[in-house]
């Protein structure tokens, strides 16, 4: 049978097209214009950058979150838009690359119109995973993650049942200051925490490597994502950044899925998933020149952000979206300077010491909490 990958290409809204996914994507986009049509882009702000993306792609919706659209572009503007492109008609795949919580509303929008989303917004699930996934079952959408490491572990399994599996095991670069002695790291600038070894990625999710804060997000939404129980999810630091994740099933198999560091690779594999198709773009893994791969366990006194972030996972409730909220918060303030990256952790355990037991049942609820917890870190940021 003819896969329908060859018949017809597949219509994209892509949420966050500025962005180092979003950027990253149309490359993908590029190499295969016979396969891929962005029908919708949105960013957040960044006119110029949108401006030269619509000029090549001539998508038939175009939407700005902040910022003003140039005079007579027909752009859609405000935070709407983020709804209005992930039903575009013409979707077939909605590719939510938005950072933080903001893309939230658009993934469920997509999930009740029945598409696929390939999700590069690890926050959507973090903060409303069990809300996301229901939505997903009764809408008839699916999820298909972007993010490398639950790529790899979706590769891993292969259609396997929870059941089969023993343990998940995540894999993390370290960030910029895995070497570092732990009573440096607190004094750490915003120039050396943006200074990640492996990946060119956004602001926010280069602090959150630094803080391993982007860790915790991850095995959170691997607990939603695969059904597995946080018991059995692990983290493991990895430098290199070849092996991705691994999956150990209930006979002792393990299974690792190994590739050089770009996001093109699993961007290109949601898309398409369940099948592949050829020409990824990605330099080809050669394991002579990669040469040895190494493991470390992950310095947990050294980088506190990882544990407060599964425990509020394990706590439930409302607990995830007050941890994803007050870093987002303490992240941004560590970026505009009124906060020093050993404050990041002790914000964030400050709100979840005040709201962890809110209750988290409703979307509202969820919402509720996310504000709650924004106004605790922003009250406290001349403390």
């Amino acid at each position: 049978m003819v896969s329908d990958l060859t018949r017809r290409p597949i219509g994209v809204s892509l949420l966050g097209s500025t962005g180092s996914i979003g950027t990253s994507a149309l490359r993908v986009f590029a190499r295969h214009p016979e396969r891929f049509v962005p029908v919708a882009l949105t960013a957040n702000g960044r006119i110029d950058a949108l401006a030269e993306q619509v000029a090549t792609w001539k998508p038939a919706y175009v939407g700005v979150v902040s910022g003003e659209p140039p005079v007579g572009s027909g752009w859609h503007r405000g935070p709407a838009c983020l709804v209005e492109a992930a039903t575009h008609p013409d979707a077939q795949v909605v590719l939510n690359a938005v950072v933080g919580a903001a893309g939230l509303h658009a993934t469920l929008a997509a999930l009740r119109a029945g598409r696929k989303v390939a999700l590069a917004n690890k926050e959507t699930l973090v903060v409303a995973g069990e809300v996301v996934m229901a939505t997903a079952r009764a809408g008839g959408g699916d999820v298909v993650p972007v993010d490398s490491e639950h790529s790899a572990i979706l590769q891993c399994l292969a259609g396997r049942r929870p059941d089969e599996v023993r343990r998940l095991i995540i894999t993390a670069s370290g960030g910029p200051f895995r070497t570092w002695p732990t009573a440096r790291i607190s004094d750490a600038t915003v120039e050396d925490a943006l200074n990640h070894p492996t990946w060119r990625m956004g602001s926010k999710i280069t602090i959150d490597s630094a803080t391993l804060a982007n860790k915790a997000l991850e095995v959170i939404e691997a607990h939603h994502l695969f059904g597995v129980p946080y018991d059995r999810i692990e983290v493991v630091v990895h430098p290199q950044s070849i092996v991705h994740s691994f999956v150990e099933f209930i006979d002792g198999s393990v299974v690792a899925q190994l590739g050089v560091p770009s996001m093109e690779l699993p961007i290109l594999y949601a898309l398409t998933h369940p099948e592949r198709i050829e020409d990824s773009g990605v330099p080809r893994y050669d394991p002579v020149a990669a040469g040895s791969l190494h493991f470390e366990p992950v310095r947990r006194d050294a980088f506190p952000t990882l544990t407060l972030g599964i425990d509020a996972g394990r706590a439930g409730g409302a607990a995830p979206a007050v941890f994803n909220a007050a870093n987002e918060e303490a992240v941004a303030a560590f970026l505009e300077g009124t906060l020093t990256f050993g404050q990041i952790p002790e914000r964030i355990a400050g709100a979840l010491e005040a709201l962890a037991d809110r209750p988290g049942r409703t979307l509202e609820e969820l919402l509720e909490a996310d504000a709650e917890a924004r106004r605790h870190v922003q009250s406290r940021l001349s403390c």
